[in-house]
């Protein structure tokens, strides 16, 4: 399993945790977040083991960076329009594919349209829109690359069993597609996905991609992308910031500089969560036991820590502790042969980790908000009994 950063917005704490601690195998690049001249300036070595996802989900997003590639539809229509874009659908495909290539990235991304309804001509629009078009230019350049076809969608496709299949049939009538960019966006309010009908629908899917054998890259995995380990997912990707750990529109569309910071949170990977800063450290001062149950520790972590002040969100250190403790989580399942044993390890840390949890209830510790809570283990817990042991 390859384990990617997904890019956002300080780039450079990727590209760190990667080259001076070496964690993660590769990073996919942003362009609504990292301009052209920077992509092209980065590391020869960092970007031949990396992707660079084209991000043609709101065609006519105005956000700055965009501007900086030629090839997005915006830019190089001077204002996008569905029906005109048709005509120079091959000449964006072209650059783009130009750009991915000319950068040694380690493959091609197909890229795709965001759709949020259950559009009954979604495959007829992205055939149109980006797919015919860029296989059109692959197979003109007789590229060598593993190519993989961008799948964005909401969970109501991924609930609609017919729906996916004809997904299913649809991505695997293309020979030059050797894997599946996939990204579910499934509008929940809390940073877990607490919804069981809505996981098992996309690790239904995930599963159902991994039997037609193409590749199956998993972006914006959030916590929960742990559990599409225990089916051997050939790519998966670690976030920083919440909008790098969940897929959705929004940052393709909001002002940045009107969007509320969010609270410090540390990553317990004992936990299999995300805690508020706060409550880490009142476990620490009052309930030491506890915290030496529930601490793993890492360099980056005993750096916030010692420095005996509340962090700010925006600053590196508790993001690439995640990044640390995240990716050794994904290595342990890794090196596990058999998937029985994989997920009976994933039960195991569900169970202790809900264990740690009424150990913290038990002594009083007030939880902020859900999200720090152990509300998700239970469902994780049901998704692992459906799979053979």
């Amino acid at each position: 399993m390859k384990i990617y950063h997904q890019a956002g917005h300080n780039t450079n704490w990727n590209i760190e945790s990667i080259t001076n601690d070496q964690v993660g195998d590769g990073i996919i690049f942003s362009p609504v977040h990292y301009p052209r001249k920077t992509i092209e300036s980065t590391n020869q070595s960092i970007k031949e083991n990396s992707l660079f996802d084209p991000q043609f989900y709101v065609p006519d997003s105005q956000k700055k960076k965009f501007t900086t590639y030629p090839f997005f539809p915006e830019t190089l229509m001077e204002g996008f329009s569905t029906i005109d874009y048709t005509s120079i659908a091959h000449e964006s495909a072209k650059q783009c594919i130009d750009f991915q290539n000319t950068n040694s990235f380690e493959g091609i991304i197909i890229p795709a349209r965001f759709h949020n309804d259950l559009l009954t001509d979604y495959i007829e629009k992205q055939k149109a829109f980006t797919v015919e078009p860029f296989l059109e230019v692959i197979n003109m350049k007789k590229l060598s690359k593993p190519i993989f076809l961008t799948l964005p969608i909401t969970s109501p496709m991924a609930l609609d069993v017919e729906y996916r299949t004809q997904l299913l049939n649809w991505v695997t009538s293309y020979p030059e597609i050797s894997g599946i960019y996939l990204l579910v966006s499934h509008n929940e309010t809390t940073k877990q996905l607490m919804n069981f009908e809505k996981l098992d629908a996309h690790f239904s899917f995930v599963q159902e991609l991994k039997e037609t054998g193409l590749e199956v890259l998993c972006g914006y995995a959030g916590t929960e992308g742990l559990l599409f380990s225990a089916i051997s997912v050939d790519r998966i990707t670690v976030g920083a910031y919440e909008n790098t750990r969940g897929f959705s529109i929004d940052k393709f569309l909001d002002d940045d500089q009107t969007r509320r910071g969010p609270a410090p949170r540390m990553y317990f990977p004992k936990l299999l969560n995300w805690v508020r800063y706060d409550t880490a450290i009142e476990i620490k001062d009052d309930h030491p036991e506890i915290w030496n149950e529930i601490y793993t520790q890492n360099e980056y972590s005993e750096k916030v820590l010692t420095a005996g002040k509340r962090p700010h969100f925006s600053q590196p250190d508790l993001y690439k502790a995640h990044f640390a403790l995240k990716y050794q989580q994904y290595k342990t399942l890794d090196s596990i042969p058999e998937m029985a044993q994989r997920v009976a390890t994933l039960k195991t840390w569900i169970s202790e980790a809900m264990s740690l949890y009424r150990k913290i209830d038990d002594a009083g510790v007030m939880f902020f908000d859900i999200n720090c809570k152990s509300d998700h283990l239970p469902i994780w817990n049901r998704l692992l009994n459906k799979l053979p042991t």
